[in-house]
């Protein structure tokens, strides 16, 4: 998912009620084969102990990426400072008109992820926590961020989770992030489950630009 600790290459999305935009700016990196199935992490809730931890992960990495984007002078680097105990290893991924940063682990290629896509017009439009909690099944207040910042999320193409696998162990979720003053919806994948996205979405934070 490649467009917002627990956010982390091409995507897309919509609400589970309502049909999808008209205009996308994103979506997940989606993996150049079939994977085998996942393991989740032994994430805990995002009041663990373990989400206080502030020390960024991939910062050189996502400087770069940042540093060369279009989008740099509206949309400054974010990052995870948790990986919820995933433990990938973070590569490039490639989002257009903006950046991003993947994580691989054994035996999932981007298995989750946060970007900075393009700019649409839609990401200057007032009204941002409505579009996103029109758009998405699930939305958060992202607390840690500068306000107001919130995400809504649910699996890619802005579907709730079934019943039938209601952790989303296996299959890409995925959340758009609204942070204050940035002019970017970022994006932030996970394809190791609900929890792990939320704990992921609770770890972000903002890097200076300079």
């Amino acid at each position: 998912m490649k467009k917002s600790i627990l956010p982390i290459a091409s995507l897309a999305i919509m609400s589970a009620c309502n049909p999808a935009p008209q205009e996308t700016n994103n979506g997940t990196e989606m993996p150049d084969a079939p994977q085998q199935p996942v393991t989740p992490p032994p994430v805990a809730d995002s009041q663990s102990p373990e989400i206080v931890e502030v020390t960024p992960l991939a910062i050189d990495l996502t400087r770069n990426e940042w540093a060369t984007a279009a989008n740099k002078d509206e949309c400054a680097p974010l990052v995870l400072t948790t990986d919820g105990g995933a433990g990938g290893e973070a590569r490039r991924a490639n989002f257009s008109g903006g950046w991003g940063v993947a994580f691989d682990t054994d035996g999932v290629k981007s298995a989750y992820g946060v970007a900075g896509p393009g700019i649409v017009e839609s990401d200057r439009a007032d009204g941002q926590e409505a579009r996103l909690k029109g758009q998405w099944p699930y939305f958060i207040r992202l607390e840690r961020l500068a306000q107001p910042a919130f995400a809504g999320y649910g699996l890619e193409g802005a579907k709730p989770y079934g019943a039938e696998r209601p952790d989303g162990v296996g299959d890409n979720s995925l959340a758009y992030v609204h942070v204050a003053g940035q002019g970017c919806t970022y994006n932030v994948w996970s394809r190791l489950g609900r929890a792990h996205l939320e704990v992921l979405l609770d770890s972000l934070r903002l890097l200076p630009k300079d």
